[in-house]
C-alpha cells in the first residue's frame, strides 16, 4: 500500500510554486500521516533544507530539488523504498548523508530498491545485485558474487559490470 511504499522518480513531480515546507506538508496529508509536523522538521534537518524550507522550489538548484524529492519518499518511514538514480544532482557530501540515511533505513528493516548506473552507488548499499540489459535480466547474483568475480577475473567492479554491455 502507498504507506509503505517511498518513491523516487528520477523526475521528481514537485509543485514548482510551493515551498519544500508546503510541498511537504501536502504529501503527508496525501500520505495521511498523523504527526505531520514533526515528520517534516525530520526530514528538513537530516537533508538539510532548513535554509531553503520557505522559499519557491522554482528557484532551488537541481540539488535541493533532489533532496526535496528524497524528502518526500522517506516522510512517511517506509518499509520499501524505491529509488531511480537517487543522487543524481546531489553533491558528494549530500550523497553521503543520502546513503547514511539509506543505510540506517535498511538496518530498521526497510527493503531498498536502487536502480544506478553508477556501480560504486550498487556497491554502497546493495546485499544483491540483478543487471538489466535492453530489458532482460542478465544477472541476478549477491553483490558479494559480483564481487568475488570480479576479482577473480582481475578486474575492477566497473570493468566488470561493463562486460554485461559488451563495453
Amino acid at each position: 500500500t502507498k504507506s509503505t511504499i517511498g518513491y523516487l522518480p528520477e523526475g521528481v513531480p514537485l509543485y514548482l510554486d510551493f515551498s519544500p515546507y508546503l510541498y511537504l506538508d501536502y504529501v503527508c496529508q496525501v500520505r495521511e500521516i498523523k504527526n505531520s509536523k514533526n515528520a517534516i522538521k525530520k526530514v528538513i534537518s537530516d537533508l538539510q533544507l532548513e535554509d531553503v524550507k520557505d522559499v519557491p522550489i522554482e528557484t532551488l538548484s537541481k540539488g535541493f530539488k533532489r533532496r526535496v524529492g528524497i524528502a518526500q519518499a522517506l516522510i512517511h518511514n517506509p518499509k520499501l523504498l524505491i529509488l531511480d538514480e537517487p543522487t543524481s544532482g546531489l553533491d558528494p557530501f549530500h550523497q553521503r548523508t543520502f546513503f547514511e540515511i539509506v543505510k540506517e533505513f535498511a538496518n530498521n528493516g526497510a527493503a531498498i530498491l536502487l536502480s544506478s548506473h553508477i556501480i560504486s552507488e550498487v556497491e554502497k548499499v546493495a546485499d544483491s545485485m540483478a543487471v538489466l540489459r535492453e530489458g532482460t535480466k542478465v544477472y541476478d547474483e549477491t553483490y558479494e558474487t559480483f564481487s568475488s568475480n570480479a576479482a577473480e577475473q582481475g578486474e575492477d567492479l566497473e570493468d566488470a559490470f561493463f562486460k554485461f554491455y559488451d563495453r
